[in-house]
């Protein structure tokens, strides 16, 4: 593993241990340190850099927290895939976005159902309260880590959409464009951080008390006619958010 580069400046006034974790970041996103390899020992990463085993114990504390990387019990430190990193400038579904980044994207359907739209659901998607919708709940993967648990609201003009189409585990969005020549233009996103639902934590595999990114998404098309409303839950240490701003 080359990390023979890596230097510790002590005269900085950043932290030792802030200056390691970032370093080892650079590096696994550089690709020198690959997915599933075992980072250096506290003791051996220590010796190697003049640091105390406590400054690189909190480096790895802090990677471990932001699900960079994971330990094993009597293993040693193992880098994890870096997260999926959705850019907030444009409208893509999961399939595309995990594609555009390098991920291969997968869909596990869990149910899908046509309910009555509660207030909320008919409010987003311009309906009267119990209207018919089609409901969509699917666990989202990216090189096959569950990633999101979706749950995918489609308007009443596409509740017919045959159920044996999402089963294949393809873009919701090339299904509702071939079937009805819908393209997504447009959509309103809110983000939040809040704790997973008993369910949302055993489908997407969270530790007690692990955070999940709360998404709630009303998509729009060429007509300016709501279509979808989608509310995810996001692991919140396998998933960013990156926004392009410019100066007024």
């Amino acid at each position: 593993m080359e990390l023979d580069d890596i230097r510790i400046d002590k005269a900085l006034p950043t932290p030792a241990y802030l200056q390691l974790k970032e370093k080892l970041i650079h590096a696994i996103d550089a690709g020198r340190i690959n997915q599933g390899r075992a980072l250096p020992s506290e003791r051996d990463l220590a010796a190697s850099l003049g640091l105390s085993r406590m400054t690189v114990r909190r480096a790895f504390k802090e990677l471990v927290a932001e699900g960079r990387v994971e330990q094993q019990q009597g293993s040693g430190t193992y880098v994890r895939g870096r997260p999926l990193e959705q850019i907030i400038d444009r409208v893509l579904g999961f399939t595309d976005e995990a594609r555009h980044l390098g991920f291969e994207p997968g869909a596990r359907l869990l149910k899908a159902e046509r309910v009555p739209a509660d207030d909320q659901v008919a409010a987003a998607l311009g309906l009267e309260p119990g209207a018919t919708v089609l409901r969509v709940t699917r666990l989202r993967t990216a090189d096959g880590e569950p990633l999101a648990l979706q749950e995918a609201h489609l308007a009443t003009r596409l509740a017919d959409l045959p159920t044996e189409e999402l089963a294949a585990g393809g873009s919701l969005y090339r299904c509702l464009e071939v079937r009805f020549g819908i393209r997504p233009v447009r959509a309103r996103q809110t983000i939040g951080a809040r704790l997973p639902t008993r369910a949302e934590a055993r489908a997407l595999g969270l530790a007690q008390g692990a955070p999940v990114l709360a998404l709630e998404r009303t998509t729009f098309d060429e007509g300016e006619r709501p279509f979808e409303y989608t509310r995810s839950a996001y692991r919140g240490d396998r998933y960013r958010l990156a926004l392009d701003l410019r100066a007024l």
